[in-house]
């Protein structure tokens, strides 16, 4: 398993590319609801973000016989 975490500017940028993410791998990709960062260290300078967590299994790849 691996964890994504998308951070954008903008909840509508973050949302756009988990959108885009999410359409070529549909049913291995869910990404959560966009939220606002909440580390009081960066007050007025919040980012926006998205985790999403990949389940898949990975097939190795053939290898090349004609080396």
């Amino acid at each position: 398993m691996v964890q994504l975490r998308l951070e954008g500017d903008s909840a509508d940028e973050v949302q756009a590319i988990a959108d885009t993410i999410e359409s070529f791998f549909p049913q291995h990709i869910s990404f959560s609801h966009v939220r606002t960062g909440t580390n009081p260290r960066y007050t007025g300078q919040q980012k926006f973000f998205s985790y999403a967590r990949i389940e898949m299994t990975i097939l190795p790849l053939p290898s090349d016989s004609s080396e």
